[in-house]
Parts: C-alpha cells; sequence; structure tokens
C-alpha cells in the first residue's frame, strides 16, 4: 500500500528545526484544525532524552501512542497520556496500594453529616451540594500547594471566580460553607495515601512531594484549557534544563467556567520563559469556512489544497417547513440534514426549543449533555415543588432575583448561565403542560430522555444538537450555527474579557465544520 510522504509547512518546518537547533521552552498558537498533533508527533521523533507527550484525554493519549509506535518512536523513552496519568504513576510509587474513588469528597460529607447527627438539612447537610464542587475546584487550583488551604481568602476568591454561592439555598451563611469546605479539605489531604478522586491525581503527588520520573521534554496538548495544578505538574516533571512545549489556541479558551485559567497560554509563556511559534494554516477547514472565521481570527488561512467549501444562511422558519415536509431536505438549494450533521448553538434554551419541533416533525435528536441534564433536573428540584404551575412561579421569581443580583456585583458570566438554565427548564415545563403532564416527575422524564452523550469515536445515532463548548474538540461535515444574529454575543458579556471569550465561541462554533457552515437565522 502507497503512503503519502508528509511535506511540511514552512510554520511546521521552523518547529522542527527549533526542536533540533534551538534551546527553552515554546508555546505553540496552533489554529483551529492547524494539524498539531501530527506536527507535535513528528515533532517528537526529533527529540533526544525521555519525553512525555500529554494528551488531553485518554482515548486522543492511546491514539497519540499508536501513531507514535507507527512511526517508530521508540517508546521505551516516549510515554503517550494524560496529564492526571501521568500524576497517578507518581503517586502509585508512593501509596502503593491507593485506590481510586471519585466520590471520595461526597463520601467525607455524608460521614460528616453521620457524625453530626442533626435534623436533615442542617449543619453540614446544607452545604452537601455546595463543598464537593468547591473542594474540586479548590484542588484545580492546587490548594495546599501554591497557597494556604486553610485561608478563607482563597476560598472566597475561587467562590467569587465560579459564581459558587449560588449553589447555596437561601439563608445559608458562605462563611460557614467555607469551614466545611478547609474541614474536608484537611481530611481528603489526610486520606490520600488510601484513597484519592479524580483531582487528586494530580494534586496528590504536588503537595506530599512525590517523586516524578524526569522528563527531558514535557509536550501539552490543549494548553489554553490547563489550570494551576496541571501546570505544576508539568514543572515537576521537567527536569533541570529540561524543554516544554504548549500547543494551544488562545482564540480557543473557553472553559474558564471550569476551572481552566482564560489566559493560561500567557502564565505559561510568562512561567517557563516560552518562544512563540504559529501553526496558521487549518487542514480541516474549507476556505469558505475559513474566510468566514477571519472575521475572528484574522491570522487562520486555508490550506491551497482546501475544498471552496460553503458559507450559507438559512431562516429558521425554512428549516422547519422542509423538516416538516420531508424529514429532510432534498432539494440542491438546502441539502440533506442527517444524522451525521450537527446543530451548535450559543445558549442551551433555544437548541431545546429546536429539538422539540424537529421531534414533532420525525426527525429524532438528541442535546448533548448529560450533565445539562442533571443540573436542571437539580433545579427543577431546589424548591421541592410537586406541580409544574408552582415551579414556573418559583423559577420566575428566582430568574428575576439571582441574574439582578449577579449582575450587580459584576458578575455578568453567571449571570447568563442561570438565565439560560432557568429558561430552558421553563421551556420545558411549559412543553409538558402543552402534551396534559403537569408533574415534575413528568418534566424529569422529559429532560432525562432529551440529553444524552455520544461517546469519542462513536457515530451518532440521531441528529446532534449541541452548545457551542460541548461542540470543542469535535467537528462535521456539516455544520448549522443556530441564531449567531440573536444569541451572539451574549447580551451579559460587558467586560473585555467577556467579549473576547464571545468571539471565541463564535470563532470555534464555524470552525467544526468541514464542508459546509449553514447559519440559521433567528428573528
Amino acid at each position: 500500500m502507497n503512503t503519502i510522504e508528509f511535506i511540511p509547512s514552512p510554520q511546521q518546518q521552523a518547529l522542527f528545526d527549533w526542536v533540533r537547533d534551538g534551546r527553552g521552552s515554546a508555546n505553540v498558537i496552533a489554529v483551529a484544525g492547524a494539524g498539531k498533533t501530527t506536527s507535535i508527533l513528528t515533532a517528537v521523533q526529533m527529540m533526544h532524552g525521555n519525553i512525555f507527550v500529554g494528551a488531553y484525554n485518554k482515548k486522543i493519549a492511546e491514539e497519540s501512542g499508536l501513531r507514535l509506535q507507527a512511526m517508530g518512536a521508540d517508546m521505551r523513552r516516549v510515554r503517550s497520556g494524560t496529564m492526571h496519568s501521568a500524576g497517578f504513576a507518581a503517586w502509585r510509587n508512593t501509596a502503593k496500594g491507593v485506590r481510586v474513588d471519585d466520590k471520595k469528597t461526597c463520601g467525607i460529607v455524608n460521614d460528616l453529616i453521620v457524625a453530626e447527627n442533626l435534623p436533615k438539612g442542617q449543619g453540614i447537610a446544607a452545604y452537601a451540594d455546595f463543598i464537593p464542587k468547591a473542594v474540586s475546584l479548590a484542588k484545580q487550583s492546587a490548594f495546599g500547594l501554591l497557597c494556604d488551604y486553610r485561608n478563607p481568602v482563597a476560598w472566597y476568591g475561587i467562590i467569587e471566580h465560579f459564581g459558587l454561592d449560588d449553589e447555596l439555598d437561601a439563608g445559608h451563611d458562605i462563611a460557614r460553607g467555607i469551614q466545611y469546605c478547609i474541614s474536608v479539605y484537611e481530611i481528603s489531604l489526610g486520606m490520600d495515601k488510601e484513597v484519592i478522586d479524580f483531582d487528586d491525581m494530580i494534586l496528590a503527588p504536588l503537595v506530599h512531594k512525590a517523586r516524578f520520573w524526569q522528563q527531558d521534554w514535557v509536550l501539552i496538548d490543549e494548553a489554553q484549557d490547563t489550570n494551576p495544578a496541571r501546570r505544576a505538574l508539568a514543572r515537576a516533571m521537567l527536569k533541570p534544563g529540561g524543554r516544554l512545549i504548549a500547543v494551544g489556541d488562545p482564540r480557543q479558551a473557553i472553559f474558564g467556567f471550569t476551572g481552566a485559567d482564560a489566559d493560561s497560554m500567557d502564565l505559561i509563556k510568562a512561567d517557563f520563559n516560552c518562544i512563540e511559534l504559529p501553526l496558521t494554516v487549518s487542514y480541516r477547514c474549507p476556505k469558505a469556512v475559513v474566510a468566514h472565521a477571519q472575521q475572528w481570527v484574522s491570522h487562520i488561512e486555508a490550506h491551497p489544497t482546501a475544498l471552496d467549501g460553503v458559507v450559507r444562511t438559512m431562516p429558521l422558519t425554512r428549516l422547519l417547513e422542509q423538516a416538516g415536509a420531508v424529514h429532510a431536505f432534498l432539494d440542491d438549494e438546502w441539502p440533506a440534514l442527517s444524522k451525521d450533521d450537527a446543530i451548535l448553538c450559543r445558549n442551551t434554551k433555544p437548541l431545546v426549543e429546536l429539538a422539540y419541533g424537529l421531534i414533532r416533525l420525525g426527525v429524532a435528536c438528541q442535546v448533548e449533555g448529560r450533565d445539562i441534564g442533571l443540573g436542571l433536573i437539580k433545579l427543577a428540584r431546589k424548591w421541592r415543588c410537586t406541580g409544574l404551575e408552582a415551579l414556573l412561579g418559583k423559577l420566575a421569581l428566582y430568574k428575576g432575583q439571582e441574574c439582578a443580583k449577579l449582575a450587580a456585583k459584576g458578575k455578568e458570566q453567571q449571570a447568563a448561565a442561570i438565565e439560560d438554565r432557568v429558561e430552558t427548564l421553563i421551556c420545558m415545563a411549559e412543553v409538558c403542560q402543552t402534551q396534559g403532564k403537569h408533574n415534575i416527575t413528568d418534566l424529569v422524564s422529559f429532560i432525562e430522555r432529551l440529553f444524552g452523550d455520544t461517546k469519542d469515536g462513536d457515530r451518532p445515532r440521531v441528529l446532534t444538537l449541541s452548545t457551542v463548548h460541548k461542540s470543542k474538540g469535535r467537528e462535521w461535515d456539516k455544520v448549522y450555527l443556530l441564531g449567531r444574529n440573536k444569541y451572539m454575543p451574549s447580551k451579559w458579556a460587558r467586560k473585555a474579557w467577556q467579549q473576547e471569550q464571545e468571539d471565541n465561541l463564535c470563532y470555534v462554533a464555524v470552525t467544526r465544520a468541514k464542508r459546509e457552515l449553514i447559519e440559521i437565522m433567528v428573528d
């Protein structure tokens, strides 16, 4: 079987020359679809010494390992894995019998609830949902290593940044919740040699000063989405004089709300004294999509051999008319809508409305994000209502009060998230009512049916609807972008960094398309 010889672009060649002949560390700034994996795995062949290739998730790590083997890499000195796997390997050498339990923090909270022996909803039990989220974010921020975990000011900082006070019911004191968090955190650290959770895989070896297999090279993929703990781990893995390559795209940084730092690439550049090497040519996107994306990222380029591609607009009414007529688009002007396509949107509520409309017309679909569904179920049960009418009243009041409170504090991002979540739940409750269903249990069943996840590598069973956040890292031949004219940028994006993130979301959305991008216009 003949293979096509890899001919590097001038920018790829500059990276390879720096690996062979240069010194120090580098940030590789790679646009969407820039062939970064091929570039980095090729560069590995030119490196000397021990090398760790840090992949974003387990599936990518396994694929990278197989590709390195096929390329003839010496796997005795090259390892491909996630940052979590690297931390876990170091910790197992110290804590031989350690086991993994991702419910570790919840277990500690439950034990403390039993020990307090107070009536239901009192004491630490009132903070049972708040504590695990706060503790997880504190671990990702490397509390106990980069700051004193006993310092309430540090906890107030993450609570403020991530809007965790929204997790508390009215009347529950944040200061008391922080004291509970500190107690749980201390207990968790003390248990690390027996049991760890996902966050501990990185934190435990750092806090307890485990020995790491020292690397001459450490490569970090999706570096724009790193957090303080991951960056500290990369530092601990590098031998003195070792070199780091951080591969990422600051314009695809959209996960600040999950614990990642929005300015991760800048922090890495400063901490490791990195030079910058660009990869500006997209091998994924056709020329028309690249030209469209340049309004947000001017330096992205299409490869000379890229398809011409298509970018067009479609009114939402036309989409529904065609779907209702034939369950697909059969004419030349509006191509077929299939399960291999994706419909993306900035917000969840419009996706739910569209999904219900498509389902009524006989088009099977799923909204990506089981975790989104679980969050909606939790909100539906927040006030222990049994009927939907009572719930709708609570939701309307909650939305007004919470959004006003958050906006007054300058927490526009959290206000936007609450507004979208509440409006999505209201939409779903009203759909249930039109079907003659009026109980919370009916609403929960509806949510569970509509929200799900397509596993990495699996073909979708039905048409995919997804928020732009959930689409990151994925690609489709044909992408429909719902309501950019209405929902992007978010009305809550008022600060400069928030507006930049909104531009990043537009860029991420349009660059998921490999052949065709159709923007669905919404009135």
